[in-house]
């Protein structure tokens, strides 16, 4: 989960492009203790979801409403895996 990006399209047609930081991951397990992330990317729920992204727009900058009223406003929410084998500079 760590290292996806979450695209985020409101009904405005507002489009958001947020990482999932190990800062958004804690926050999400301590919204959700009882559910491993494994669990939750196995068997994904619409709620569980919608808060990871909410909190990943939140973090990457971008005022938010109050989760619930935030929510009513979202189009759709998809992973962005990690690009797999992606340099992060030149060879050494």
């Amino acid at each position: 989960m760590i290292g996806m990006t979450l695209k985020v399209e409101m009904l405005s047609g507002e489009i958001h492009e947020a990482p999932v930081t190990y800062g958004v991951a804690a926050r999400w397990e301590d919204q959700h203790p009882l559910t491993s992330v494994s669990k939750f990317l196995e068997d994904m729920k619409f709620k569980q979801l919608a808060w990871l992204a909410w909190d990943a727009v939140r973090s990457s900058g971008v005022v938010v409403e109050v989760f619930t009223k935030w929510l009513d406003k979202v189009g759709d929410i998809t992973f962005i895996p990690k690009a797999e084998g992606k340099s992060e500079g030149p060879p050494i």
